[in-house]
């Protein structure tokens, strides 16, 4: 049979796109994290630092990542399982400069409510550097907070420290905020699970048990992930990769 990778993204994609649940559990996902905020503002040792410790007297913050997470990107899946691809550079391009005003159910009020509490909202996105001035206009776009007088959108790149490892952004966040809450669609906009194994990443899922769904918050993403890299390894061509996946099931 000829492979199709484009293919893997119908599924998924038509579930987040049209799916209820998706919107159900999105929508859920943010009325958590707005009540989490609420109460974070209330409880001056509340923080989202590995070390636990806070200082009260910094302004609270909230990171959020952009792709999936806050900023709705199934258009651009569509473009690219019609081309069949799993990925397409170009389109991506396109996509990028067209800052859609597609959002996640949910994701507005969230962060319309952070702000109306004096929050301050940093996006942490693995977006590259060159790609920070569209990213921007997609934020203005859909009316979400943006500071005018601080650096909230933190690109890949964007200092030569700034991997695809998000820690180092989330560090120099801490530095300066109260950090009370981190929102995302991947375990890498939590903590570093780059090239860890399905064990390692189940590991740190449970470590942060009493998190998730208090100071964590996940919106699903079946479309992509760093979930994919430890059955794939990121290598192969996008059919090798498929069936790498298809083989890493459980029979």
């Amino acid at each position: 049979m000829p492979c199709n990778p484009g293919l893997t993204l119908v599924n998924s994609t038509v579930w987040v796109q049209t799916g209820a649940e998706f919107r159900a559990a999105a929508l859920s996902t943010f009325a958590a994290a707005t009540r989490s905020l609420d109460a974070a503002l209330a409880d001056l040792s509340w923080n989202v630092e590995e070390d636990g410790r806070s200082d009260p007297s910094q302004p609270p913050a909230i990171v959020v990542d952009s792709d999936d997470t806050v900023f709705d990107n199934t258009r651009f899946e569509v473009r690219s399982l019609k081309l069949g691809k799993t990925y397409d550079q170009d389109a991506w391009n396109a996509w990028v400069a067209e800052a859609s005003t597609d959002a996640v159910p949910g994701a507005a009020a969230f962060l319309a409510h952070a702000k109306a509490r004096g929050v301050t909202v940093f996006y942490v996105t693995n977006r590259e550097a060159k790609e920070e001035a569209g990213t921007r206009q997609r934020i203005a776009n859909l009316g979400f907070p943006l500071d005018p007088d601080v650096d909230t959108v933190l690109t890949r790149g964007e200092r030569p420290e700034w991997t695809s490892d998000k820690t180092s952004r989330r560090e120099l966040v801490a530095k300066n905020y109260r950090l009370i809450l981190l929102a995302g669609d991947d375990l890498n906009d939590f903590a570093n699970a780059r090239d860890k194994s399905v064990a390692d990443r189940y590991k740190i899922v449970a470590d942060h048990e009493a998190w998730w769904g208090t100071r964590w918050f996940l919106v699903p993403n079946p479309m992509y992930g760093s979930w994919e890299r430890p059955l794939t390894g990121g290598t192969g061509t996008p059919c090798e990769q498929v069936q790498k996946k298809i083989d890493g099931l459980k029979p």
